[in-house]
């Protein structure tokens, strides 16, 4: 038994550090005794592997806030050492393709962007690629100061293979991802890849944590050229983990709606997309229905989300009816996740809830099509869109995947 307790024990080290890499990321500043409480190990446990961490650049010491008022000497507190790593973040998109580097606090260091349209997922590759070069000429760094790269992108992901399954917006299938950026790049640390989705929710679970109010689980809404809802349980302590895959954007609304992407007709995606809505600006617009659409189409020449909610405020009819029809079917969707697995927390990301009026909008479908209005005591959270919020999960990823790695 003492054999097998010794040959367990540098497992047991690298098990308690990484669960306290975890608390801290998602508490910090926190003293150690917090630290012990939360996870339920002695102090002079804590005190010991904090101090190896310390010592190895990984956490350092902040004094307490002088606001705080305290008795005798002043509390040092544990803080992740932002200086200690550094992480590149990459998002894939057919409209857009983003990237960042962050220190290990989550900062942005650099960021580029590629908003060129592009379908090919070749010519997406090439524009990842470039972005990461942008990336590093940016910031003064060279491929050995990157301890981690992420990659995300909309669709089924499978992580272990390294892979995008099927990305049903563009008809990417079977794509090697890592395999692929490697061989661009020459990149040789690890590289993880993700749902951009999933990895906004692991951003928001790490370096917002307060936002949840000490929620265990969260379903993540987020809305874009499609509609992706993955859900996170586990997560008041840790980093959460995931349940499925999060494409609720494909969940049928209704048999005889109009036809999506997929093949299927009725899916969330076809009615609450803002790439539907613009969609069905631009018919608006063509056909003379929305007066106020037709003006803009014929200055600029296309017609973005904010031009349709523009219309709405404005007091233009159609643009008016496109945005509740979209509303009206994302609320009754939410209200369907959580009549159905009740998370503690939902956030919602969507440049559409931006705007005050219409999150109001959204919450009153919600509450209408809850089963039960008395048991809706969890929050709803709106994130505020950020052009950059896909790579900078994308390099939470690269952190997530890599934590216990870097413990030691």
């Amino acid at each position: 038994m003492e054999n097998s307790i010794g040959n367990n024990l540098p497992r047991v080290k690298v098990q308690n550090q990484f669960s306290i890499k975890e608390i801290v990321y998602k508490f910090g500043p926190i003293s150690r005794i917090e630290i012990a409480e939360r996870l339920g190990l002695t102090l002079p446990t804590i005190t010991t592997s904090v101090s190896s961490m310390i010592k190895n650049g990984l956490l350092k010491e902040v004094e307490q806030d002088h606001s705080v008022k305290s008795l005798g000497r002043r509390t040092m507190l544990v803080d992740i050492n932002e200086n200690s790593r550094r992480f590149m973040g990459i998002e894939i998109r057919g409209t857009v393709r983003n990237g960042v580097i962050i220190d290990a606090r989550g900062n942005v260091t650099a960021s580029v962007r590629d908003e060129n349209p592009l379908t090919d997922y070749s010519l997406a590759m090439k524009s990842a690629h470039i972005i990461a070069e942008n990336l590093l000429e940016e910031s003064g760094f060279s491929w050995d100061d990157i301890d981690g790269v992420g990659i995300t992108i909309p669709g089924i992901v499978d992580k272990k293979q390294g892979k995008l399954v099927i990305h049903p917006g563009y008809k990417w299938k079977d794509k090697r991802i890592i395999e692929d950026f490697v061989s661009l790049s020459g990149y040789r640390g690890p590289v993880s890849v993700e749902n951009n989705t999933i990895a906004r929710a692991f951003a928001l679970v790490m370096f917002n944590s307060k936002l949840l109010e000490n929620a265990d689980s969260l379903a993540y809404m987020f809305i874009s050229a499609g509609v992706g809802c993955p859900l996170l349980n586990n997560i008041k302590s840790h980093f959460g983990h995931v349940t499925g895959d999060g494409e609720v954007g494909h969940m049928v609304m209704n048999p005889q709606g109009p036809k999506c992407d997929c093949g299927n007709n009725g899916c969330l995606e076809a009615y609450s997309s803002e790439r539907v809505i613009v969609k069905n600006g631009e018919n608006a617009a063509k056909s003379g229905i929305s007066p106020f659409l037709s003006n803009v189409l014929a200055e600029k020449g296309f017609i973005t989300i904010h031009d349709v909610n523009d219309g709405r405020q404005n007091g233009d009819l159609a643009s008016s009816s496109i945005i509740s029809e979209a509303i009206k079917y994302l609320g009754i969707a939410i209200a369907n996740i959580d009549n159905f697995v009740r998370p503690e927390c939902i956030a919602i990301e969507g440049k559409l809830f931006d705007d005050e009026e219409n999150r109001k909008k959204l919450l009153e479908v919600i509450h209408e099509y809850l089963y039960n209005e008395t048991l809706s005591d969890h929050r709803f959270v709106f994130i505020s869109t950020d052009e950059y919020s896909g790579a900078k999960g994308a390099a939470t990823v690269a952190i997530r995947d890599n934590l216990e790695v870097f413990v030691e």
